[in-house]
């Protein structure tokens, strides 16, 4: 079963150059209701509305955007078709019962192509060549069953087919009008004017040939870029922009079933150099709204040097997704929700502005931990919270170490040993100790001495 989308990216009207003559290319609804069609001369489009824009077709962005688009429809199906310049096919035969069936993964596949900013026509039908063609009508047509697909294509306009000029010419000199009054005509005859290739379209549609398509074959890594309708003077007014980008690569993530860690934003200034910002994640990540509410606090930090013009995305390699199984009445863990914490405050102040304490390979307690940027605290254990540096030397009462008023010892001794190679050797004897507050003190002795030494305090 194959899904077709055409889309058409802004409401205005395209113009190419088609041999010696500059033509439409494509129409707004709004120039469609006043008369203007594809395929028509400039000079025929002007004189039905004078003040119509114009702009003139960039073929390679639209590979470019059709190339998005493909990453994007991956989410739905593995196996996509680029149909340039501004369509696409996709088999959605096993991917039915997985979205609830077809209505609802046609209702899905639409809503989200309209997020991303498109327009989208589309057809369903059991193959590539009837599904395209049915995409040119105005409405949706939805063909599930091989037995309704020629009743369909009977009625279909003969515009819908996309004809050579010539072609369309000779048919409509002919009469012909709609695509049943050509499957009337004897197959000698038509195959004499128009040649084996229109005929052998014709039977890929009507199901009477097979038609094998090339798969998109997605790279392992994501980089596209969107022009700005307008220049944008503001870091919030990129978002709009870059949330289209973040739901192109979710849809690429989700289809390759992988995840980032690592995002590049690049902003193309109108005067300037383009400058790139980074986004460094804690985790691995797909989700478009996360990734675009770290994005939002990321972008407060920067100021914008110049009007931007246009965004470019990358990531690095993808990496494969990690999937671990959950309880049934399972809650969205702390850690997580720690995690997505620590990941905006990052975005926020800075990678270097938010560290909290790490381990290190060291059993010394002044060189066993140090700043990182993980989510990952230090063990604490047996171990106080915070240390003093340097040591505080304590009394030597009557039965003990004093410190206002006598220490009572409740565990220990705990003998550290180490640093002799760095020439920092400690050879010392650990003791957790209550004062007369009851607070609980950590102290140690020397081995080779009689005096108490406070080193840290639990909390």
């Amino acid at each position: 079963m194959i899904s077709a989308i055409q889309t058409t990216a802004f409401p205005l009207v395209i113009r190419q150059q088609q041999a010696s003559r500059q033509q439409v290319f494509d129409v707004n609804p709004a120039a469609r209701r006043l008369g203007v069609r594809r395929g028509m001369s400039m000079k025929q489009a002007q004189l039905l509305v004078p003040d119509i824009a114009i702009v003139d077709r960039d073929r390679v962005g639209e590979s470019e955007g059709l190339e998005r688009l493909a990453h994007w429809a991956m989410q739905f199906t593995s196996q996509v078709v680029l149909q340039p310049p501004r369509g696409l096919l996709l088999e959605i035969g096993a991917s039915r019962r997985l979205f609830g069936g077809v209505d609802a993964l046609h209702q899905r596949v639409i809503a989200s192509c309209a997020r991303l900013g498109h327009a989208p026509r589309s057809a369903i039908a059991p193959n590539p060549q009837a599904a395209w063609w049915l995409s040119a009508l105005p409405r949706t047509t939805l063909i599930t069953r091989d037995r309704d697909l020629r009743a369909a294509l009977t009625a279909l306009p003969l515009s819908c087919l996309e004809l050579p000029d010539k072609q369309r010419q000779a048919l409509r000199r002919m009469g012909l009008q709609r695509l049943g009054a050509c499957l009337r005509l004897p197959r000698a005859g038509l195959r004499r004017r128009f040649g084996a290739e229109w005929m052998d379209r014709l039977d890929r549609a009507l199901g009477q040939q097979p038609d094998p398509r090339p798969v998109f074959q997605p790279p392992r890594r994501f980089e596209a870029r969107l022009e700005l309708p307008a220049e944008v003077d503001n870091c919030t007014g990129l978002l709009f922009g870059l949330r289209r980008l973040l739901q192109e690569l979710g849809g690429a993530l989700l289809g390759a079933d992988a995840t980032i860690d690592c995002l590049t934003l690049t902003l193309e200034y109108v005067d300037r150099p383009a400058a790139p910002i980074s986004l460094q994640l804690l985790q691995p990540q797909r989700d478009p709204d996360y990734l675009l509410e770290l994005w939002r606090e990321r972008l407060e930090r920067e100021s914008l040097a110049a009007p931007v013009m246009g965004l470019r995305l990358a990531s690095v390699d993808f990496r494969l997704a990690e999937h671990t199984s959950q309880g049934l009445f399972e809650q969205k863990s702390g850690q997580l929700a720690g995690q997505a914490l620590w990941e905006r405050l990052q975005a926020r102040l800075g990678r270097e502005a938010v560290r909290r304490p790490g381990v290190l390979a060291d059993h010394r307690p002044e060189s066993a931990w140090s700043l990182a940027h993980s989510t990952e605290g230090a063990p604490l254990g047996e171990r106080p919270l915070w240390l003093l540096d340097p040591p505080e030397r304590l009394r030597q009462g009557p039965e003990g170490p004093w410190r206002d008023g006598p220490l009572r010892l409740e565990q220990g001794p705990e003998r550290i040993e180490s640093g002799w190679w760095q020439g920092r050797w400690v050879r010392r004897d650990y003791f957790i100790a209550t004062d007369s507050h009851g607070a609980r003190l950590w102290l140690f002795r020397p081995a080779d001495e009689r005096n108490w030494y406070l080193h840290g305090r639990f909390g």
